[in-house]
């Protein structure tokens, strides 16, 4: 408790109190002290009172000694005086050793922080919850030792050092109680694994405390979604073994009886009959009762609800569970409650993009009944600008019962790029492009790009101003200018000119647009002339007209839905050039298989000729292989040739392509390809395909590669090895490209 006060204090027992001061603070302020002290000056020294200060004074905590001195006063009566010891702060607080975890991370897990007064517990304290963090972490040989010193401040420094070990890994994984489904099945639920072969680079194996509880609710739900209502999984056991660095995890489980779904009915309400939504129901009388599936019906009938403007449905299904026939009878009732309408549209977080270039994107206008189908589809139309990272849609109720608010919060993220790339094929060799783009000038939606592309068979400048949305219509426009050298192997091409384009959304997923493009085209280095193919100069003007049809969930990344484009190019005389025709048509689809594997399958055919009397320009042919066609082939290897062996195009083309797609991170994804296709047309040398399309007469490719979404678009790095290949030929071909495959 510290000393009362030296013989003095006893003598002035009783004397009146002239002052009061405090010495040996340094950190705790003086008025801090004053507030705690009942002592007054010109009131008398009371011992009792005296006693009542110190205890007062101990309870702030930050005092190791309080001891109470008297002195004469100057002026008569005595000075009291309160001489404390600071119990010391924690001065800087260092780590060591720690390799593998962030020093931030490690800071916000302990108590001990620099400034706080520091007490003996606390290295305790910080030794136990940096071990158990770094468990957490899979780190199981972990070994932390806390030392402090006094620096020449009177702080306490505190250094911590940690020797992590190595991470230990889940050797096995054991199950108890399960008798409808083996281990297998049930690791095949669970995100947490077993080691393996090459768990050095997935990272398999590893234990994670927080994914682990995440399995357990895994695993019960995946018993409930074959009728195991009452199945537990309890807490796993944990068995570490310290001496071979492996982890042995033991997993209960009560699976109790199966259950069946029983008899389903669903309350009639005014806009519709419970048999209507029963027709839709994957839940049927008899089948395995699984929750997820009815949870799924439950949402499909609200949605049906939200779609009608009843925004606040509720649909609560009542199960009676009879253990006797193992069946579980379904009554969904529904309470529809009212009609709301839209309040106020609320964007939120665009600190660039202008508020209309958000709003003219929603499907549902304020004032009007909501809508829960057109939400969803405003919120896919938003991050189909590809102006933002995230878009997140919320509802809340407004200003009346009647009304429902909708506040978009998006994230914008960088829409201008100065990019500039490097790849290499066996045919162009070293390829450069770069590109000055910006998808979103102003904030208004317009975009403009200027783009290079050089290699040592092209040189090419294109310039593409495009406003989407002229006016806030549903009408794009967009002025192109190019200068193209392009080197065909039989023949170089050299175009410049320009064009107009203009297109209207016609429908949520039909999109139609027209074209006018001028170009004049000089040909040189024919080395086998003919009649359709020889040194000259000519010129197009053509019109085009372009149908979208394109349901994908997203333009960018998409994972299921069609994209449809038919296009019909008219070139003639009339408008000031050669005459000819091409023709295209295109299909995608996209398709959620297994977990996140992701199938899609495209499909391109193309056809053109001349009229008049005219044949298809040299330079108007088609020719394949490459990234963005028929992988592992290049423009060399596919089509007609000319008598050196060199590509010649053709008048027609077929295109498949089969593509398996696994995302393994958001912006990486891995994906296996098979590619069959043909360019078709007369040449000296059509061995390996023919004079018109000819689905026995087509080259085949199959392999894999990596897409990278980057900031500037997907780039794609593959290779293809051919199934077929022709004498002469390479067995394969290493691919570079920017943009989308397909």
């Amino acid at each position: 408790m510290g000393l009362l006060g030296s013989p003095l204090y006893a003598q002035n027992e009783g004397a009146t109190v002239s002052a009061i001061k405090i010495q040996g603070n340094k950190r705790v302020d003086s008025s801090t002290i004053f507030y705690y002290i009942k002592t007054e000056v010109g009131k008398l020294l009371s011992r009792a009172l005296i006693r009542k200060d110190i205890e007062q004074i101990y309870s702030l905590g930050q005092f190791t000694d309080i001891r109470v001195d008297t002195r004469p006063g100057k002026g008569g009566g005595v000075e009291v005086i309160f001489v404390v010891k600071e119990i010391p702060s924690v001065g800087e607080v260092t780590f060591v050793g720690n390799d593998a975890l962030d020093t931030a991370d490690l800071r916000d897990v302990i108590s001990i922080k620099r400034g706080v007064t520091f007490k003996e517990h606390l290295v305790n304290d910080t030794n136990q919850k940096l071990t158990a963090h770094y468990h957490e972490k899979a780190f199981f040989l972990v070994r932390v030792d806390v030392d402090t010193a006094i620096n020449a401040n009177g702080l306490i420094d505190v250094t911590i050092n940690i020797n992590e070990g190595e991470k230990i890994k889940i050797d096995e994984i054991r199950f108890t109680g399960n008798k409808a489904f083996d281990e297998d099945d049930l690791k095949d639920v669970m995100e947490t694994e077993e080691k393996w072969l090459f768990s050095f680079i997935d990272e398999s194996g590893i234990y994670k405390k927080d994914v682990l509880k995440v399995d357990v609710l895994r695993l019960e739900a995946f018993y409930q979604d074959n009728g195991y209502i009452r199945a537990r999984v309890y807490e796993p056991e944990i068995e570490v073994n310290r001496e071979d660095k492996e982890i042995y995890i033991e997993i209960k489980i009560e699976e109790g009886l199966q259950y069946m779904f029983g008899k389903i009915t669903v309350q009639d309400v005014e806009e519709f009959s419970g048999e209507d939504f029963l027709v839709d129901f994957k839940s049927k009388p008899g089948a395995v009762y699984n929750i997820s599936l009815l949870r799924e019906d439950i949402l499909n009938i609200t949605e049906k609800f939200s779609e009608k403007g009843f925004a606040y449905a509720d649909v609560n299904p009542k199960a009676a569970i009879n253990d006797q026939t193992r069946k579980v009878d379904l009554s969904i009732q529904i309470d529809k409650g009212r009609k709301v309408y839209v309040g106020k549209i609320n964007v939120i977080g665009n600190t660039r993009t202008r508020d209309n270039v958000v709003r003219r994107e929603f499907r549902v206008k304020e004032g009007e009944l909501f809508n829960s189908k057109k939400l969803k589809r405003s919120k896919q139309r938003i991050n189909n600008l590809g102006f933002f990272e995230s878009v997140k849609i919320d509802t809340h109720r407004g200003d009346t019962p009647g009304q429902i608010d909708i506040d978009a919060t998006v994230t914008e993220k960088p829409t201008g790029s100065i990019s500039f790339g490097a790849g290499y094929s066996s045919v162009d060799n070293l390829i450069f492009t770069a590109s000055i783009a910006q998808d979103n000038v102003f904030g208004t939606g317009r975009n403009v790009n200027f783009s290079v592309q050089l290699s040592s068979l092209r040189t090419n400048f294109n310039l593409r101003l495009t406003d989407p949305r002229i006016f806030d219509t549903d009408i794009s426009a967009g002025i192109d200018l190019f200068n193209l050298d392009q080197d065909f192997i039989s023949f170089d091409s050299h175009s410049t000119g320009g064009g107009l384009r203009f297109g209207k959304n016609l429908s949520e997923t039909d999109w139609g647009g027209v074209s006018y493009r001028y170009s004049k085209v000089v040909v040189s280095e024919v080395e086998f002339p003919t009649s359709t193919l020889k040194n000259e100069t000519q010129k197009t003007s053509r019109i085009g007209t372009t149908f979208i049809n394109d349901s994908r969930d997203n333009f960018l990344n998409p994972t299921q839905g069609w994209r449809h484009m038919v296009r019909l190019e008219f070139a003639g005389s009339f408008l000031g050039g050669s005459d000819f025709y091409k023709t295209q048509y295109e299909i995608t689809y996209y398709h959620k298989l297994i977990g996140k594997l992701v199938g899609a399958v495209h499909g391109e055919i193309k056809y053109a000729d001349g009229y008049n009397n005219q044949e298809l320009p040299s330079f108007e042919r088609y020719f394949m292989g490459g990234a963005n066609s028929l992988r592992g082939f290049t423009i060399e290897e596919v089509g007609p040739l000319n008598p050196a062996g060199d590509p010649v195009g053709g008048e027609q083309s077929l295109l498949f392509n089969v593509e398996l797609q696994y995302p393994l991170t958001q912006t990486f994804r891995v994906f296996g390809f098979y590619d069959r296709g043909n360019v078709y047309g007369k040449g000296f040398d059509i061995s390996t395909t023919d004079t018109n399309i000819n689905l026995s007469e087509m080259r085949n490719s199959v392999g894999g590669g990596i897409r990278f979404f980057s900031p500037f678009g997907p780039i794609s790095l593959a290779y293809g090895f051919k199934l077929d290949p022709a004498p002469g030929d390479s067995s394969g071909e290493f691919h570079f490209s920017a943009g989308n495959a397909f």
